[in-house]
């Protein structure tokens, strides 16, 4: 998980995901939505998305990406 740089709106980390042993995606988003929770973002192609999930696996995904965010230190995040 990278944080994201500075000025790209409410996107707080950038991360690849691997699905199971035969899957890996790329360019995944965690972005900040209303309330201040975590929302993720899979990769999109020319404005098209390149995947989507089920609600419960959009779910976990966002759980797992949130806290692996949370172990990020101040420190690694303002690096960005």
């Amino acid at each position: 998980m990278k944080p994201a740089p500075p000025g790209v709106g409410r996107t707080v980390a950038h991360f690849d995901l691997q699905l199971t042993d035969d899957v890996r995606l790329f360019g995944f988003k965690l972005v900040t939505g209303s309330g201040g929770q975590y929302v993720v973002h899979a990769a999109n192609i020319h404005g098209i998305k390149a995947a989507t999930f089920t609600r419960e696996l959009h779910q976990q995904i966002t759980r797992a990406a949130a806290q692996a965010w949370s172990k990020i230190s101040n420190d690694e995040r303002d690096a960005a």
